[in-house]
């Protein structure tokens, strides 16, 4: 009778624990969730605190996808850290396509704001876009930040004509995430970012009303995102000259 009632009471405490790290995972992504809508660097950090209760590789992954996100929106250049806390991420689940490809962002960050690191890290971009690539063929966030990479590559590694190709495909493949995603925890992050890169290509190319279309897209995703609502002012400021 002992036995059996030291067997209950472990089996409530593992269920009692488990449903807290259900619980503190949940809290971070919601938490996560809200302040990236918002683009709030505070919010997004607070959404640190639960995931460091929870030891599980899910919630490291928010982490690593909250750390590179807050980085972003503090316009963090070395962002030392961050970088750190990516590749130990990747050392642990070296075939994540998401955060080989966060990493080859912050390299290339690092690399815009001293070029001379282009001589160790350039190899590692390319490297790590290359290996995102592969592995994440169908993933729109990989798809996404290949463009952005590629957007923001300082001369002569830049190429908007690879830029535009990734975000379009990052474009269908939301499209199609979407309609098939139901789980809370599976990332769905980038796709107002996707559209809204779009739009600034299309305004290089003169194309104002495929611009103004995908701005209108990234605003349907999230009415909040600046970058797309900046977007359509310039469009309308020249239409007005």
């Amino acid at each position: 009778m002992h036995t059996l009632c030291l067997f209950i009471a472990a089996c409530w405490f593992l269920a009692v624990t488990a449903g807290a790290q259900v619980s503190l995972l949940d809290d971070g992504i919601q938490q996560f969730r809200e302040g990236y809508r918002e683009w709030n660097a505070q919010k997004m950090e607070s959404a640190l605190e639960p995931l460091r209760q929870d030891a599980s590789e899910l919630s490291r992954y928010w982490q690593s996808v909250i750390q590179f996100h807050i980085v972003l929106c503090r316009k963090e250049i070395d962002a030392s850290g961050t970088v750190q806390f990516l590749e130990e991420s990747l050392d642990r689940n070296p075939r994540d396509a998401e955060l080989s490809i966060m990493l080859a962002v912050l390299y290339g960050r690092q690399i815009a704001a001293r070029p001379v690191r282009g001589l160790w890290l350039g190899r590692k971009v390319n490297t790590l876009r290359s290996r995102a690539l592969l592995a994440g063929e169908m993933n729109p966030r990989v798809h996404t930040l290949a463009g952005v990479c590629w957007m923001s590559a300082p001369a002569p590694h830049g190429n908007k004509d690879l830029a535009l190709k990734h975000l379009l495909r990052a474009a269908e493949l939301y499209s199609v995430e979407k309609e098939s995603v139901r789980d809370f925890r599976v990332p769905v992050w980038g796709a107002a970012l996707c559209y809204s890169r779009i739009g600034d290509l299309m305004i290089e190319k003169g194309d104002i009303s495929s611009a103004r279309r995908y701005y209108d897209d990234a605003l349907q995703v999230n009415p909040l995102y600046e970058p797309a609502k900046k977007g359509l002012l310039g469009i309308e400021h020249e239409k007005k000259k």
